[in-house]
Parts: structure tokens; sequence; C-alpha cells
């Protein structure tokens, strides 16, 4: 029996992963390095090439997909400039990867990616209009809408992030009150910074730190965590009743804040939607600490499979 195998870039402002797998997302290979994001484009993807050559000398690949930051033009693979990714902008990556590796390239929005990744494989199969919340570093959206991977107008990612959730709050890329202020993992400190100025204005408490104090029973980290489960409730319930979805995956804080968390969301969502969440269910994502490596082997398999 010929397996087939495909190439994965996932690519950080910290850490970037190579990794082979095969079709049903096992992962067969996987190598990681350091980003060292400051020496711009070039460098990073000689970087790649080189750990591609040596995954490829011991599976015959067929194809290769990236997992990056946007803003980013999806269908023409062109990378326009992630804040976390300097340089990179106007990067024609898929067709600079095309002729490097000889192979089909896609390349895709990371929370798109991560969507595409568990419709796939993880908690979204079955399901072909759902959404993925990043809740990580970040706060972003990967959309799947008819079984496919949604792309909006010259192939970017909806940038749910920078949308203003509240008149007030901390600013996050500039935007005073954005989603991304009030629903990310590192939002975490600064909502602490901003609700309690006095305890913890100066020096704010690692997330890590705050979720630790709320199970601890203080008060003003389970206040903190209580704003933010209410911020991503209100973010489901717009999706929810906007698209009509069946399913809302969440990602990082759900594994680390646990099911008190998510139903804390999941209340707020009913309360905010149209017909009270009965159509949407909101469940953690379900590939865990293999999320990042299948995003960009989800992606790999769409430069062939057009998903």
């Amino acid at each position: 029996m010929n397996e087939r195998f495909y190439l994965g870039w996932d690519v950080g402002g910290t850490k970037c992963a190579a990794v082979v797998g095969t079709e049903d997302g096992q992962i067969a290979a996987r190598a990681q390095w350091p980003s060292d994001a400051q020496r711009g484009p070039d460098a990073m993807i000689e970087d790649f090439l080189a750990q591609a050559q040596k995954l490829r000398r011991r599976f015959d690949v067929t194809a290769a997909g990236v997992a990056i930051g946007g803003p980013l033009d999806a269908d023409q693979g062109v990378v326009l400039g992630p804040p976390n990714l300097p340089g990179w902008n106007q990067i024609p990556l898929r067709e600079r990867l095309r002729e490097a590796l000889d192979l089909p390239v896609a390349v895709a929005h990371d929370a798109a990616a991560c969507a595409l990744a568990e419709h796939r494989w993880g908690a979204g199969r079955g399901a072909n209009h759902l959404a993925y919340l990043t809740c990580g570093t970040g706060f972003g959206v990967g959309l799947i809408l008819g079984g496919k991977v949604y792309h909006g107008a010259g192939g970017l990612n909806p940038e749910i992030g920078h949308v203003r959730l509240r008149d007030d709050g901390p600013i996050a890329f500039g935007v005073r009150g954005s989603a991304e202020a009030f629903c990310s993992a590192k939002s975490l400190s600064a909502l602490a910074g901003w609700m309690q100025p006095r305890r913890w204005g100066v020096e704010p408490p690692t997330p890590a730190r705050i979720a630790a104090l709320a199970g601890a029973g203080d008060t003003d980290a389970q206040a903190v965590l209580q704003l933010n489960a209410h911020a991503v409730g209100d973010v489901c319930a717009w999706l929810s009743d906007l698209l009509r979805l069946e399913l809302i995956l969440i990602g990082s804080l759900a594994r680390y804040l646990g099911e008190s968390w998510l139903e804390r969301i999941r209340k707020r969502c009913a309360d905010q939607s149209l017909d009270r969440g009965a159509t949407c269910r909101i469940l953690p994502a379900g590939l865990g600490e293999q999320l990042q490596d299948c995003s960009a082997l989800a992606v790999a398999l769409a430069a062939i499979h057009n998903t």
C-alpha cells in the first residue's frame, strides 16, 4: 500500500515547525526551530527549505501547506504584513515555495488552517458550518461554511479581533475595547490591570497566575475570567446569529481554563443570541497540542483537494 505524505510549515513569530503527515492527520515526522523573525522572510524561508529537504529524504511528499498569521491573500498565497513577522510585506510565498519545492503549495491564515484541521480530523468532523476562535496570544477566527474554508474579498480572512466590542477597555493593536483586548489569552493581564488598577495596574499578573488565583478563590481574578468569558460569549452569539453556525470551537484558553470557563461562554451566548443558543454548540478544539501541526498539514491537503 503506497501511503501519501504531505509537508506542512507552521510559521510563528517565536517558533516554526515543519511536519510530514498522512491524509488521516497522523504526524510521521516533525522538526521545530526558533523563528528569529527579526531576520525577515528570506532567512525564515531558507530555514524551512533546509528542514523540508531533510524530511523529503525520508518521505515522498505529494504537496505542501503553510499556516501563517495574517493579513494575507490566501487565494494568491501572498503574505501582506503580519504584525509578528517583520518584513513579510507582499511576499509571494506560494510561488516561492512552488518553485523551490516543485510541489503544489497552498497558504492559509493560521486561524483558517486550524478550522480546516478541526473540520477534517478534530471536534468539527461532520459539521459543515463552524467557526474556530483562537483565544490564544491573539484573537482570530477561522470559518468553515458549506464544508469549505471561507476567505473574503481578495483572499482575506475575517479579522474579528479588531472589531470594537466595548466602548471602554484595554487597547489591542491601537483599538480600545476591541475583541482582541477582551478575548485573547494575552488580554487577561491587560484586563486585570484595567479592572483593578490599584491592585494590579503597575505590574499585572500573567494569564497563568490569574487562572491560578481564580482557582484558589481570588474574587478579583475570578472577575477577570468572568469578563473575558462574557466577551467571548458575545462574539459567539454574533457569529451564531449572523452565520447560523452548527458549531463554534474554542482554542487555547479552553484547554487551560477548562469546562467552567466554557460554561460561562455558553450561558452568555445563550443569553445574547436570537435562538438562545439552541442551534449552535460551543466546544473546545479537539486536536489539543497537535492542532498547530495538523493545521499546516490540512492546508497541504487543500493544495490538491481544493477544500
